[in-house]
């Protein structure tokens, strides 16, 4: 792939960001306000789930760049990370309440991060010309925490991380304290298994350098 490729992430994610920034990839963020409800049907499957997630983030960001006629060729990425114990799907806390609960529930038991990746590709030589085309995929990890006491939950709480994180926990900030173990890729329960995104679409980011 010789030409070069504009890589757009599709997410406000500081995690993400740094995440990208860490392996040197070259990239602007964009982002889209976009509907997060689902279908129930599809919440049953929290990989579909975050398959969606993912790919309505990106092609909103999709959309707003072919709307202000970009001519190039570029690479957007959506994530989205949901955080899953026996099939249930822990989105964010809407209150300090819910975040304990969340907890108490994840405390000494073993639950999956699941991160669904959308890449779409945009080609566009000129503003009547345009292609398309995405890819989605998952990646799992399997975390378990440790047994926590109700004061270590209060807390963790009261430090304000939980309100904004799926599960209502960080690993990569004060909430690595309630981890015992990660089975799988520490960088996707951060939010964006991105050695593998290098990997699977190389020629992608070898044209980005």
């Amino acid at each position: 792939m010789s030409q070069k490729i504009d890589i757009i992430l599709a997410s406000g994610s500081p995690r993400r960001k740094e995440l990208l920034e860490r392996e040197g990839v070259p990239f602007t963020v964009r982002t889209s306000e976009v509907d997060e409800t689902l279908e129930p049907d599809i919440l049953r499957d929290p990989h579909e789930a975050a398959k969606k997630l993912a790919e309505r983030k990106a092609g909103a960001v999709v959309q707003e760049v072919l709307g202000a006629d970009y001519v190039g060729a570029a690479a957007v990425i959506g994530a989205d990370t949901m955080v899953v114990l026996n099939g249930r799907i822990y989105g964010k806390p809407a209150n300090e309440e819910e975040a304990k609960r969340i907890l108490r529930e994840l405390s000494g038991r073993v639950h999956q991060v699941i991160t669904g990746v959308s890449v779409w590709l945009i080609s566009a030589p000129d503003k009547e010309n345009v292609s398309l085309g995405f890819r989605t995929l998952t990646e799992t990890s399997h975390v378990t925490f440790r047994e926590l006491s109700d004061e270590e939950i209060d807390a963790y709480v009261a430090t304000g991380e939980p309100m904004d994180k799926a599960g209502a926990y960080g690993i990569q900030g004060e909430g690595g304290a309630l981890v015992k173990g990660v089975a799988g890729d520490y960088d996707n329960v951060v939010g964006l298994p991105v050695k593998r995104l290098l990997k699977e679409f190389s020629e992608i980011f070898e044209a980005a350098m």
